[in-house]
């Protein structure tokens, strides 16, 4: 007797979604605690302000993990009471992030190095905001929805993925900040290309999975942006004056 074979629906990737997320937890104790818990950022010392951006940032990861574990366990109704809380906590996101920036460009003369390193502000902010926004236009269509909400960590990746690689990976050739201050730009390029390659990841089981306008391409091309930026148009006279403008306090 020939036996027929049922078709089982296939199981989405990120059905187990909240158990990733929640392993940005660990990620950012690598990334941040080294010094953090010393009392210093990364060249100067903790403040008010970096306590609250912390506890913010900290607060949007919790958040993303009890809404990714909501939907799994088909808690639609608190899933979307908890949702409305991201307008309060993205605005005071940005605001914080902002401040923090122009606390530290004050802190000490500002230089080139300082000011290129300040494209990294503009490449995780405006992306974050971004991607958010997006998120809230597409929240009747969960897929996309969720894909951009995770979009929003990959924004702020690049303060994660670089600091992971100078804190633990310094025993690379040219990735060590202590012995040459110019490998900073060997651990950017490492950086750039970890979050790329991460992103073109999941672009490709999006493309398995027959969605061909992946939303993450949006984060791909802003994260290109950023990184190429660092080695070009952020050493240049104009961006250096823009940076300046940004530190002038309102008179």
């Amino acid at each position: 007797m020939a036996t027929v074979e049922i078709a089982r629906p296939s199981r989405s990737p990120y059905g187990n979604l909240w158990v990733v997320l929640a392993l940005l937890i660990p990620a950012v104790l690598l990334a941040f605690a080294p010094t953090y818990f010393k009392g210093l950022t990364v060249s100067r010392p903790v403040t008010g302000l970096v306590h609250l951006h912390t506890a913010l940032m900290v607060l949007w990861v919790l958040l993303l993990i009890s809404q990714a574990w909501l939907i799994r366990a088909k808690q639609y109704r608190i899933h979307r009471w908890i949702g409305r809380s991201s307008f309060i906590i993205v605005p005071l996101i940005v605001l914080v992030t902002l401040m923090l920036s122009r606390e530290a460009l004050n802190s000490k003369p500002i230089t080139m190095p300082a000011a290129r390193t300040e494209i990294y502000l503009w490449g995780q902010v405006v992306p974050f905001v971004l991607a958010w926004a997006l998120a809230l236009m597409y929240r009747r269509r969960t897929p996309i929805h969720m894909r951009y909400m995770v979009s929003t960590i990959f924004a702020a990746g690049s303060a994660i993925v670089l600091r992971i690689i100078a804190n633990w990976f310094a025993w690379l050739p040219g990735m060590n900040l202590a012995e040459n201050p110019e490998n900073f730009n060997n651990i950017a390029a490492a950086n750039g290309a970890v979050l790329v390659l991460m992103l073109l990841g999941l672009i490709a089981v999006d493309w398995r999975l027959g969605i061909r306008r992946s939303p993450f391409w949006l984060l791909t091309v802003t994260t290109l942006i950023t990184h190429i930026g660092f080695f070009t148009f952020a050493k240049s006279d104009w961006w250096m004056s823009f940076v300046l403008w940004f530190a002038t306090p309102p008179s």
